[in-house]
């Protein structure tokens, strides 16, 4: 370097300076500085010219961080006269969206909409769409290929603005892969959105997949499959033929079939009552439903796996407005390991007697989770050797007279059978293990299993010495009873676990059992003396109690009184107990159609269900 040179320029511009009158030495000085700033200025905004206003958020993570903006509307997030707003994912934010994906198998893109408002306030006419936008569609370089992709056959989402809120979500699923590579290969690099409504894009979040609507916050929400689809703001109808792209189609030992979840509106006049019944019909996969609008619980479960074709379009054909959301979405309750079942399906129990056996996790039984009350477990078994297998020796040790407290050996139980269905409180179950645990009696496999699925459900637990119960129960039936004996089973059995379950209805049901014709109760305690098979040990008050409220309630009100008048008809009854079966024929079952009464207007004020009927659902 020449620093004689840089020497002799730097003196030139030091006496040029000199010469300045201090007035041209300021006026340097402060167009300098403002050129100094402009420069700054335009470094930060080269540097800065493609980060979005809009941020992206992912359910896995605190924080967020700014889209990458590709043309002006993106770089503020609003949309003006038509135009469509391009946005690009950072690799950082790729790598989150992966991760959604990797936890939950499923991963969507949601998107909150404001609509800019105008003076007239109108929509009409006016639409919205959202895509995904590709490697190849981010290659694109000029301003007409850019709005030629919004016009392209991409998967997107479509509605027409009408009656469309002020401020929405929605949000369009990723296809599913067959591989976390082959996602990662096929994720989409970023998104558009088109609106010829004035809009603002407020913010991005990656988030697991649900598909429906649900219009129960502030701000409404609308999902979509990877193949998009129209959006219709009614609610009466929804697409989710589409679902099959972002869910499992079977249930298998590594994957299982999504779940659809309903919330019904809470509002009062919306609500079913004891004389009148407000019913919510509606169409899925070809199949007629009616839903029972109650108070008591906002909120139906049902299995995809339970219906003939899941992944179709719904449509809602009566009472549209008692639903606040219907949404199909992920369930993780896959086989372990070792290949056990021990997650149950939650459902409805009216959706378990013409529950689709094909679709069953495992050849022998399948497991349900009653989805309005926790830890109450039902089994179906496919016949009644499986089912003796599970539960014959906990029926000997819990209920039978002179085998209560005792584990019968598999020599002891030949030839024996326990009952048709079964039921058994939590502390029933737990006394049952902690026996066997002490006693070091060897239990067969499927006992075992049972353990393991109570363990898994919080049924019991074990402390390292003994298993302690927690509340709830589980109920047994077997499909190789006849149909209209297994609906009445599951309606008896179900009564049973509420009573394990509910202090309140067990004080209710002892009050109704000590203040009845003590005549008819003797008549019921003769009944069960004279079926040999039921075994009822009837000095334990607790069981009795039990017995007397399912057997009252397992039938309709209205065929409470013929029951019992059938019963008191049995040649088997009239031989041990005539002169209680002619009391009960002479007063025509009447007294205990009243006790039955009391106890339906109790269940229906606390749990909106009635005798004969545990369902809330039907098809």
């Amino acid at each position: 370097m020449d620093f004689a040179f840089l020497k002799k320029f730097s003196h030139r511009i030091s006496s040029f300076f000199h010469k300045l009158t201090d007035f041209q030495k300021k006026t340097i000085i402060l167009c300098s500085s403002l050129l100094a700033v402009i420069f700054i200025i335009l470094i930060f905004f080269a540097a800065n010219r493609h980060k979005s206003a809009v941020h992206l958020e992912c359910i896995e993570t605190k924080g967020s961080s700014s889209l990458i903006a590709i043309n002006k509307y993106a770089q503020k997030g609003i949309i003006k006269d038509g135009q469509t707003a391009f946005f690009k994912f950072s690799t950082q934010q790729l790598q989150l969206i992966s991760s959604v994906y990797e936890k939950y198998s499923t991963v969507s893109i949601t998107v909150r909409i404001n609509l800019l408002p105008k003076k007239d306030k109108e929509y009409q006419n006016s639409y919205l769409k959202f895509g995904f936008l590709t490697e190849k569609d981010l290659s694109h370089s000029t301003k007409q290929e850019l709005q030629s992709i919004s016009d392209s056959s991409h998967p997107l989402i479509q509605t027409n603005l009408d009656n469309a809120p002020q401020t929405f979500d929605i949000s369009l699923a990723t296809q599913k892969q067959q591989d976390y590579k082959t996602f990662q290969d096929n994720l989409p690099k970023g998104f558009f959105v088109s609106s010829t409504y004035d809009c603002k894009i407020v913010a991005a979040c990656a988030v697991p997949s649900e598909i429906g609507f649900d219009i129960n916050y502030e701000v409404p929400f609308y999902g979509f499959a990877g193949n998009g689809g129209y959006l219709d703001f009614s609610n009466n109808t929804i697409d989710f033929s589409g679902a099959s792209l972002v869910f499992p189609v079977e249930n298998t030992s590594v994957s299982s079939m999504p779940e659809f979840a309903i919330t019904l509106d809470q509002t009062k006049e919306n609500k079913s009552t004891l004389e009148n019944k407000v019913l919510i019909n509606f169409t899925l996969g070809g199949e007629k439903f009616s839903l029972n609008s109650v108070k008591t619980d906002s909120q139906i479960i049902i299995p995809s796996s339970a219906l003939k074709s899941p992944f179709s379009r719904a449509e809602i054909t009566q009472n549209s407005d008692h639903i606040s959301s219907f949404i199909l979405r992920a369930t993780y309750n896959q086989p372990n390991s070792e290949g056990q079942v021990l997650i149950p399906v939650r459902t409805d129990p009216g959706l378990i007697l013409n529950y689709n056996k094909s679709a069953w996790r495992t050849l022998d039984y399948e497991i349900f989770e009653w989805d309005r009350f926790e830890r109450i477990l039902f089994f179906d078994t496919r016949n009644y050797d499986i089912q003796d297998n599970f539960f014959r020796r906990m029926a000997y040790f819990v209920e039978k007279e002179g085998y209560k407290g005792t584990l019968l050996t598999d020599e002891q139980l030949k030839g024996k059978h326990g009952y048709n269905a079964h039921d058994y409180s939590a502390v029933s179950m737990a006394n049952f293990f902690n026996k066997a645990l002490k006693e070091n009696f060897p239990l067969n496999k499927q006992e075992e299993l049972l353990k393991k699925i109570l363990l898994e459900n919080e049924l019991i637990e074990f402390d390292g010495t003994v298993f302690i119960p927690h509340e709830g129960g589980i109920v047994s039936i077997s499909q190789e009873s006849a149909p209209y004996l297994r609906s009445t089973f599951l309606a008896h059995e179900g009564w049973h676990t509420l009573f394990f379950k509910d202090e309140e209805f067990r004080n209710f049901t002892s009050a109704v059992y000590y203040t009845m014709d003590q005549t008819s109760i003797q008549f019921l305690k003769d009944y069960f003396k004279s079926q040999p098979e039921l075994g009822y040990d009837q000095n334990d008050d607790y069981l009795m109690h039990n017995e007397f409220m399912a057997y009252l309630m397992q039938q309709r009100i209205a065929e409470v009184a013929n029951y019992f008048v059938h019963l008191a008809n049995r040649g088997s009854v009239i031989k041990y107990t005539p002169e209680l079966a002619a009391y009960v024929r002479k007063t025509e079952g009447k007294t205990f159609e009243d006790a039955a009464r009391a106890l339906n207007d109790f269940v229906f004020d606390k749990y909106q269900i009635i005798g004969g009927n545990i369902t809330l659902i039907s098809r």
